[in-house]
């Protein structure tokens, strides 16, 4: 008997050893396949980490391409216009005989913009003549109020503005009972000094009190009937490249017409549609076919033929976010070996 009882209990030893044995080869077996998923993650995440990587590599060399191209079709876009504007500079010396054949239409460098299409690509030019501007430097203060009041500024700011400017023109550091000069310059948080001098570029004017970015630049809004409408953005039309104080009236804007005093927005309007058909030849002509126009608006106003243009270039590509924009004013000028010269010059990329 003692020997049976020795036989069962090696046996139930021999079998409580492999269960244990099992139960171990279990749990390292579920702890390799913990690793191994553990291992799979982590080597997904790098996957997916390192895709990411290089698409973002991918996009930024092809953005690097596409702003290579557009800023070459921007520049294409540029000479286009330019080309286009000394052609059209015989326009007004044979004005007289297109409409005695019946001309109607007006050449692409006065309707204010010209296409090019080339190379997969295109660039678009907005042509901008100066001389539809007022003139910063050389304006009275009357004419720089009521253009402010026009673009939609109140009249307390308008002032402000108008007094800073012209303090800022001026030769001395006496301010305007609303104006700024040196002092108050340097009390800002980046001080700077008034220039008692004429404005070399109109950007210079973000340098003058009361004029916010928001105010040079212009910002989109909408009326009460949802109308869009765009505010202030005194860049469209001021300038300091013209070199008379006198408005084209071939050229200006509605804003800018309509803040010469003796002409109201209704009269500016009716100049701005009768040119679409064919552009004045003079003033007489204009004060003519301009009901109620006065003769102090009419020494504010000319015919002259421009030779100083703004032109904006934007450089696209199809299928492509990226958009070069090249902002420059020229001067024509027959006697220079090109035909031209460059008065400023402004690049920029643009993503839509």
């Amino acid at each position: 008997m003692p020997v049976l009882l020795e036989v069962n209990f090696g046996r139930e030893c021999s079998d409580s050893f492999k269960v244990d044995s099992m139960k171990r080869d279990r749990q390292q077996a579920g702890a390799i396949l913990i690793m191994v998923l553990w291992v799979m993650v982590a080597m997904s995440l790098l996957a997916v980490s390192f895709s990411a990587s290089i698409r973002t590599e991918v996009n930024a060399a092809r953005n690097v391409v596409d702003q290579k191209e557009s800023y070459y079709l921007s520049r294409a876009g540029i000479e286009y216009a330019i080309y286009k504007v000394i052609e059209s500079q015989s326009v007004f010396a044979q004005l007289q005989r297109r409409r005695e054949e019946g001309f109607q239409s007006l050449p692409p460098v006065l309707t204010g913009s010209v296409e090019l299409v080339m190379g997969g690509g295109s660039a678009s030019v907005q042509i901008i003549d100066e001389t539809g501007k007022i003139n910063v430097n050389l304006a009275p203060n009357y004419l720089l109020y009521n253009l402010l009041i026009g673009v939609g500024i109140e009249e307390q700011e308008a002032q402000i503005i108008t007094d800073s400017i012209e303090d800022w023109r001026d030769r001395d550091d006496l301010h305007r009972l609303n104006g700024a000069e040196s002092d108050y310059y340097q009390s800002l948080p980046k001080p700077h000094f008034a220039k008692n001098g004429p404005l070399d570029v109109p950007e210079e004017l973000l340098l003058v009190r009361g004029i916010t970015p928001e105010i040079y630049y212009g910002r989109k809004g909408t009326t009460e009937s949802g109308e869009q409408v765009e505010y202030y953005g005194l860049q469209k039309y001021l300038t300091t490249f013209a070199s008379i104080n006198r408005i084209n009236v071939n050229s200006a804007s509605v804003p800018v017409l309509a803040a010469v005093p003796g002409l109201d927005r209704e009269a500016a309007e009716l100049i701005y549609a009768m040119r679409q058909e064919a552009p004045f030849l003079n003033i007489t002509e204009v004060m003519e076919k301009i009901p109620g126009i006065s003769t102090e608006a009419g020494r504010l106003l000319s015919t002259v033929r421009s030779n100083v243009y703004t032109l904006i270039s934007d450089g696209h590509l199809p299928d492509s976010e990226v958009v070069s924009r090249i902002r420059c004013v020229v001067q024509i000028l027959p006697t220079s070996p090109k035909g031209y010269t460059v008065l400023y010059w402004n690049e920029a990329n643009i993503e839509l």
